[in-house]
């Protein structure tokens, strides 16, 4: 490092852990106030005074663990059983004693199990309990070491950390008998030798009686209790050392609380000063110098952070009013994955992310709910969260009660919990039931419950099944999700219901009837989202009811009406166990339709059509009886099918039509033209037709009935019509029909797209709890995992390209903070280690995100519910057989309730069924289709690129450096933005040219900000040409501000045209940031007049450059007035001197460093001078002279292939028309007096219709994935035509050159 570099701290210097002033002589402590950690002192509004409620905190730092080497205790007992098979729980805690308090603790673990597992010794000749009995004789007869805190001697055998938790209590001994002290740690093993290790230690803690709080029974148990708090009052015990799960148990005030442990959450921070005496207590956190996780800790979960409202609330047990300020909180229990699996007791269990929430964490989930509702509430609520009340005794014994009442917000607002005999006992059981009833009303958020793996950070890693290494794809296995797996896992005899609602896209004629989507365990909240249809889209609505309890025969119907509805949309056989069914479908009653109030919603079990239900369940399909055939109501809102085989061809009736008898013939009706009427074309087409019993029946009129299609795509193509004559009218006495009635038919049959839509939501719900903490916006997420492959509604290109942008951004101040010796360009190969497309790939493999990546498009065909399984039917029992059930008495046709059978039809036309068996079978050693993908290396990058630039979206630079983190990318020593400020050199100002004078206030009277650091515009300004100043000129600086740049044009781009196009995005901020436009603002602006250099040549290129830049500006401003268009972009033809552009660069990273790291200053800058700029030259239209460039340029950069120009020759008097034609469509027009000015203003019209409807590509284009011609000969295709624009563009001859251009 160079030796003339400072620490460049914007604000002043700053204490930090390893180099404060000491508060406790002994410790190196210092006193925690916000200025020791931000650098900035932050008032916030209080409503109590400082002294009565927050205690004086002190940061004790300790050095890190070097090493941590086993003891020869561990690594005998490791030769013993290197599996760990045998006390595999002991072995755990000795890995965390050691961790934690050093190698005496973890050899006294060991002594402390055995001792506790003393009478479980057994003689059986099996494996494991051989080793067990040697590892019990082992340690019987060790001789265990006594603590050693003397760092410097052979035999120390403590941390560090410990050794300094010791000094702070030694440091207590003035307190004499009336100290009282209380230590928080993580582990209960950690605080039992921790107490045992204490009391051997007379000589240095001899006023010191420890005692371990780690037994649940301080909970519930109310004598525990009691002779807990008569012994801390007394003085039999005077340090207490407890678990973070008993942080919620009252406890006496103590002198002294350290935090042996940090937590990630506020309101453990709390419970803290609430334990604490004031004024005269200690807060005492202990954390490790340099380490950033600690410091963001410290930053973001204590001190000032706290709103000290919440001190008073968690001090007065909850009886007290939640302030409306936000709880920052992770919702981590901070137990094992182990004790987690292994506990016993109730808990409410998660289908989502498989985490449990058990009565010790419902405390915290409450206050996070409770919180939440403030802070959303106009009208803050006063009504304390927790109330505590004596129950009148019962032989003698008391118990309390809590009652917990929410802030308006939630269908449940006030609930009573059972008798406890603790008040702590009472809270928790009050707090649990609260999140028990919100539960079965499907309010409880899936974010409270904490993933059982997150805290572990394990990951599957992606199954790899195949590579192509021509390609460079490989194909992986497509996630599914879990919640179907762990909602049968955790299943009960209740239901949790989702009205599915759509609206309606053909109209009122057409009703879509909502319908009932019943699961065992309850949905998380889902966002509408749209289907489409043909060139409009629908709403789909969710709306979640509360659970309720159906009994077994109801359950069984249930079962049978959804196989129903899924055979009977799928034409497949489908079967499935009730026990593996994942979800219910029912239909609801006419009148609940329209009411979907809370009112209604409360009782969802009795608006149930139960009467559909056993009519769909009885008959697939209903003969029409003579009784019937002339009421119309008999066809109202019906389906029928002209053949009585349940997987047929099905049609909407229209309408009844009396008028129209067999014996007509319907002009109107193509397929009957040949024959005399509608009974000689059933003569001649049905087998075995032996006649009507009516021949004056009326007909039916009909209209096709849909078919299952991919409603996701909003480049919807209605399938292709075949070559045979759809009926449009049909005799009733043929026909049967369908036990579903229309306006449900319609619904079910967008069930396909609906589950589907449903699993990406659970998946990227999955995704964000298991790895990104539910920091980001789960609709951005949600567009972060779609590959515009999958041709959904939106897809990741756009937050693809804005992600690049800021993780370019991100590490190039990462590499300029943490590599201050390196030059530009070494820089530059620094940065691509960080984040090139191989270094994404390779950390989105390790955390298996290839797996939630959707790649394909929705296959309807393959569409199959959780655990559905298609039955394989034979020709006989499908179109062959005669084996028919006979017609009831009430005329309709009953269906054989044999599983493995299905029903033949009566009769048999010349359109063929439907034959489940013929469906294909999968050949072997081939890859499901239906659970696999294929995608690209370059694709998992874009990914990993687009969940940063969703993270940014969400929550700012902060939660994007945790997803990339989270990403597992290599970017070590930094946990939060303000740590490049503290850690970033920078030369100092003797060191660098002396400014001219005036060009500091000249400079910063242009940019429109001010210098914190003079020095550092002095090195921004000077050239490498000066003799002496080559290691401080200004390649470092511009190599930052361009990065910065870059992410601020993106930004602007990004929120400016919300839903541009990425390759139009793409030519923007090339444009904005290309070295022509920076050198023109250099000019325009006058900072080309004050970099310092040491060159003539370059002094009069500077100059000679900046006249021919205002000759061109001044030709470009007359021609555009001439032309009636915005000026364009007039400097392009002109080559800068380079250091024009470098200075703005230079300038914005100087600026940027100057303000600390952040980027308020620089965005004053971009406001003032750069935006009005890009808003007068560098815009979709000012791009180029000729915008037919542009517009080809989009459509290549979106895949676009059916883009022509086509023009037509008008009257002699009207010139010539040009036509901007995409998939047929005819996007923009112009007619002018010549061709070659007609195609430049239909091309302009056309690039303001993409901008003015920017879901134009994306609902009519689907080039993507249908690829008619190679991206090779398309660009050849490309540049012939954009070679024909520009032979046009330099001939002009009053025939027009334009006419002859070729047409795509």
């Amino acid at each position: 490092m160079n030796q003339d570099t400072q620490s460049c701290e914007a604000g002043g210097d700053r204490p930090d852990l390893n180099n404060s002033a000491s508060a406790l002589p002994a410790t190196d402590g210092v006193i925690l106030n916000r200025a020791v950690l931000q650098g900035t002192s932050q008032s916030s509004e209080t409503v109590f005074s400082a002294p009565d409620i927050r205690p004086t905190e002190i940061v004790i730092p300790y050095d890190s663990l070097t090493t941590n080497t086993e003891s020869r205790l561990m690594e005998i007992l490791h030769e013993i059983d290197p599996e760990e098979s045998s006390f595999t729980s002991t072995f755990r805690a000795a890995r965390y004693a050691l961790i934690e308090v050093g190698l005496c603790a973890s050899d006294l673990v060991w002594r402390r199990a055995i001792r506790e597992h003393a009478s479980h010794r057994n003689d059986d000749d099996d494996l494991l309990f051989g080793m067990a009995n040697k590892i019990r004789d082992l340690i019987k007869n060790w001789v265990f070491a006594m603590p050693n805190l003397n760092i410097s001697s052979r035999g120390f055998n403590a941390t560090p950390k410990f050794v300094q938790l010791i000094h702070v209590i030694k440091s207590c001994g003035a307190y004499g008998d009336n100290f009282r002290g209380i230590i928080l740690v993580q582990r209960p093993e950690v605080a039992s030798i921790m107490v045992d290790m204490m009391r051997t230690m007379v000589d240095e803690l001899g006023f010191v009686r420890p005692h371990a709080l780690v037994n649940e029974l301080l909970v519930t148990d109310s004598r525990e209790q009691s002779e807990l708090f008569d012994n801390f009052a007394s003085g039999k015990y005077n340090l207490l050392v407890l678990t973070k799960a008993l942080e919620d148990v009252e406890l006496p005030r103590a002198h002294i609380v350290v935090r042996y442990n940090l937590f990630e959450s506020q309101l453990s921070y709390a419970f803290a000063c609430s334990r604490t005496l004031v004024p005269n207590g200690h807060l005492i956190h202990m954390a490790e110098k340099e380490n950033d996780l600690h410091r963001r800790i410290l930053l973001e979960y204590s001190g000032q952070a706290v709103d000290e409202r919440w001190i008073r609330v968690v001090s007065q047990g909850g009886n007290f009013p939640v302030p409306s300020c936000a709880l920052k909180e992770t919702g981590d229990p901070y137990r094992l994955h182990e004790e987690m699996t292994s506990k016993l007791g109730d808990s409410i269990k998660d289908s989502v992310n498989g985490g449990r929430l058990f009565e010790e964490d419902a405390l915290l989930a409450v206050y996070r709910i409770a919180a939440n509702l403030q802070c959303n509430n106009t009208a803050p609520s006063h009504h304390p969260l927790f109330v505590i009340q004596a129950t009148p005794r019962v032989d003698g014994v008391q118990q309390f009660v809590c009652t917990v009442t929410l802030p308006p917000g939630l269908p449940l607002q006030t609930v009573q919990g059972p008798p406890r005999l603790t008040p702590t006992h009472a809270r928790r059981s009050g707090a649990y039931q609260l999140c028990l009833r919100l539960f079965e009303l499907s309010c409880l958020d899936h974010c409270l419950i904490h993933n059982l793996s997150r805290s572990t950070g394990c990951a599957d890693p992606p199954s790899l099944l195949k590579s192509d290494l021509v390609s460079g794809n490989s194909c992986y296995l497509r996630k599914r999700p879990d919640f179907w797996v762990n909602s049968l896992r955790y299943s009960e005899e209740r239901l949790f219901p989702v009205v599915i609602s759509v609206g309606n896209p053909e109209g009122p004629s057409e009703p879509y009837a909502p319908i009932l989507l019943l699961t065992r365990q309850p949905l998380p909240h889902l966002e509408s989202f749209k289907l489409f249809f043909c060139g409009v889209f629908a709403t789909v609505k969710n709306a979640r009811g509360p659970a309720f309890v159906i009994n077994s025969e109801r359950l069984k119907d249930l079962h049978a009406y959804t196989l129903r509805i899924c055979r009977t949309i799928a034409n497949k056989a489908f079967v499935c166990p009730l026990e593996k069914m994942a979800y219910f479908v029912a239909p609801l009653l006419p009148f609940q339709v329209n009411d979907l109030s809370c009112r209604r919603m409360a009782n969802l079990q009795n608006d149930i059509d139960w009467q559909a239900v056993t009519r769909a369940n009885g008959n697939y399909v209903i003969r029409f009886s003579s009784d019937n055939l002339r009421d119309p109501s008999e066809f109202e809102d019906a389906v029928i099918q002209d053949r009585l085989a349940e997987f047929t061809r099905r049609y909407y009736v229209v309408r009844l039509r009396p008028d129209l008898t067999p014996m007509s013939k319907p002009l109107d009706s193509p397929r009957e033209v040949e024959y005399a009427n509608i009974l000689e074309y059933c003569r001649a087409h049905r087998k075995g037709f032996q006649g009507l019993q009516d021949n004056n029946q009326p007909l039916v009129e009909v209209s096709k009935a849909a078919i299952v299609l991919n409603r996701l795509n909003p480049v919807h193509k209605p399938p292709i019509e075949t070559n045979k004559t759809v009926p449009k009218y049909l005799i009733p006495e043929l026909c049967g029909k369908c036990a579903i009635p229309a306006s449900i038919y319609r619904t079910v049959l967008l069930l396909p797209s609906i589950t589907r839509r449903i699993d990406d939501f659970l998946i990227v719900k999955e995704l964000n709890t298991q790895f990104f903490a539910n920091m980001i916006l789960e609709q951005h997420l949600l567009s972060a995992v779609f590959a515009p492959s999958a041709t959904f509604e939106t897809d990741y290109e756009r937050l693809e390209l804005f992600g690049d942008s800021f993780l370019k951004y991100f590490s190039s101040v990462y590499v300029f903070v943490f590599n201050p010796a390196l030059s530009e360009g070494a820089l530059h190969k620094a940065r691509q280690h960080l984040i090139s497309n191989k270094v994404l790939r390779q950390c989105g493999l390790a955390i298996g995100l290839p797996s939630y990546i959707q790649g394909k498009t929705f296959s309807y065909k393959l569409w199959q519910p959780p655990n559905f399984t298609v039955q394989n039917v034979s020709l006989q029992h499908l179109g062959r057989s005669n084996n028919v059930a006979p017609s009831s008495g009430d005329g309709e046709m009953a269906i054989d309730p044999s599983p493995s059978k299905t029903q033949a039809p009566v009769d048999d036309t010349n359109v063929p069924a439907i034959h489940p068996a013929s469906q294909p079978q999968p050949r072997p050693n081939t890859l499901d289709d239906n659970i696999t993908q294929w995608l690209g290396d370059k694709t998992i990058a874009d990914v990993a690129e687009a969940i940063i630039g969703a993270a940014y979206l969400s929550g700012g630079r902060d939660v994007a450096l945790r997803v990339i983190k989270a990403l597992r990318l290599p970017v070590a020593n930094v946990e939060q933005w303000d740590d490049f400020r503290r850690k970033a050199l920078t030369p100092p100002s003797n060191v660098t040219p002396r400014l001219r004078e005036g060009t500091l206030s000249a400079v910063e009277d242009i940019i429109g900000a001010k210098f914190k650091y003079p020095h550092l515009l002095s090195q921004a300004l000077t050239h490498g040409s000066i003799h002496g100043y080559d290691n401080t000129c200004y390649e470092r600086l511009e190599f930052l501000g361009d990065a910065v740049l870059d992410f601020l044009v993106v930004k602007y781009v990004f929120s400016r045209h919300d839903h541009m196009s990425p390759g139009a995005m793409t030519l923007l901020k090339s444009a904005m940031v290309s070295n022509s436009a920076l050198a023109t603002v250099c000019v325009r602006t006058g900072l080309h007049e004050y970099p310092l250099y040491e060159s003539y040549t370059m002094g009069n290129n500077i100059r000679s450059y900046a006249e021919q830049l205002e000759a061109r500006r001044q030709e470009e401003s007359q021609r555009a007035v001439r032309e009636g268009r915005p000026l364009g972009q007039y400097w392009l033809d002109l080559e800068p001197p380079k250091i024009l552009s470098d200075v703005v660069e230079s300038i914005i990273g100087a600026l940027y460093i100057s303000d600390g790291f952040t980027s308020d200053g620089v965005e004053m800058m971009f406001k003032r001078v750069l935006e009005p700029f890009y808003d007068q030259h560098v815009t979709i239209k000012t791009l180029s002279h000729h915008p037919t460039k542009i517009l080809f340029e989009i459509m290549q950069a979106q895949g676009c292939q059916q883009l022509s120009i086509e023009k037509e020759k008008q009257d002699e008097n009207r010139g010539t028309r040009c036509d901007i034609i995409v998939h047929g469509i005819i996007l923009a027009s112009a007619i002018e007096s010549t061709g070659y000015i007609a195609g430049r203003m239909a091309s302009s019209a056309a690039l303001d219709a993409l901008e003015g409807d920017p879901g134009f590509m994306a609902h009519n284009c689907n080039c993507r994935t249908q690829m008619h011609m190679g991206k090779k000969d398309y660009k050849n295709k490309l540049e012939k035509m954009l070679a024909d624009i520009d032979e046009v563009q330099n001939t002009a001859t009053e025939e027009d050159p334009n006419d002859n251009m070729d047409v795509v």
